[in-house]
């Protein structure tokens, strides 16, 4: 699966855990398991969970600063050649 739609994932998974304060044990595991490559078992306990939620939240910021900063580099490229 592509980046962009793992991001639109988590995007709604956090979305949902903020609106409704629910955490879903299956779905923050896969996913965090499909991102970081990993075959960790579901946990119950909400430190774990919480845990789990952090960090799709870093890997999802992180994705997001990734992209305004390649973002910024095209825009200034463009700037650039229309000034030459």
């Amino acid at each position: 699966m592509n980046e962009t739609n793992l991001k639109s994932e988590v995007e709604q998974l956090l979305a949902e855990i903020d609106k409704t304060h629910r955490y879903s044990m299956s779905k923050i595991y896969d996913l965090a398991n499909r991102i970081f490559d990993r075959k960790e078992m579901p946990q119950s306990c909400a430190s774990c969970l919480i845990r789990k939620v952090r960090e799709l939240r870093n890997w999802l910021d992180t994705r997001k600063q990734e992209s305004e900063e390649k973002s910024k580099i095209k825009n200034e490229k463009r700037r650039m050649k229309n000034m030459q």
